[in-house]
């Protein structure tokens, strides 16, 4: 019910900035701006479980820890913007607003991008065990630097290198092999 109505939020937001300038970047801004707040109660929550798991671990460790969920968060909150300007940007003038749980758009596409990114987070470990030679190399390929200028990361998702992926894109290239790696030899 809260993220119904949070995601509801966005589109009012969203539609408001493609109301006033009709430019896509602009709603995508106003819906990235209006999910701070609700971005950072999901985000605290999952570092403190987090930290709690890694309170005995050496610090070095939930730093990185931290650095991987802050990253995970900004390109969650950039996937919510894009897609809820995307649904508005189709939702012809004048038109009534579908409840964000009836818009197929928004729905089919939240689904998509966060499937990706769950895809990758899941393929993460495998890659870094059998391919970490790839994490790199297909991260950087599948960088988003449109989107990173954009959107800079909330003030709580301040990282040394913030970055936005294509998870589709990374996914796959953590899983081609390449005829010069050594697994291809």
């Amino acid at each position: 019910m809260v993220r119904t109505l949070a995601v509801v939020m966005w589109l009012a937001a969203c539609g408001a900035a493609v109301a006033q300038t009709g430019d896509e970047d602009s709603a995508v801004q106003a819906v990235y701006a209006s999910i701070e707040n609700s971005i950072h109660r999901e985000y605290d929550a999952v570092l403190g479980v987090v930290s709690r798991k890694e309170s005995e671990s050496p610090t070095g460790r939930f730093e990185k820890m931290r650095d991987v969920v802050r990253t995970m968060y900004y390109n969650k909150a950039a996937v919510f913007s894009n897609c809820a300007a995307e649904a508005e940007q189709y939702r012809a003038p004048g038109a009534p607003r579908v409840p964000a749980s009836q818009n197929l758009l928004l729905n089919t596409c939240l689904e998509e991008k966060l499937g990706e990114l769950n895809k990758f987070s899941n393929m993460l470990g495998y890659a870094t065990t059998f391919f970490p030679d790839r994490i790199e190399r297909c991260g950087e390929a599948s960088r988003l630097h449109d989107r990173e200028k954009l959107l800079p990361p909330y003030g709580f998702l301040q990282i040394a290198e913030p970055k936005l992926y294509d998870f589709a894109r990374y996914t796959t290239c953590l899983m081609k092999s390449e005829a010069t790696s050594p697994a291809a030899r």
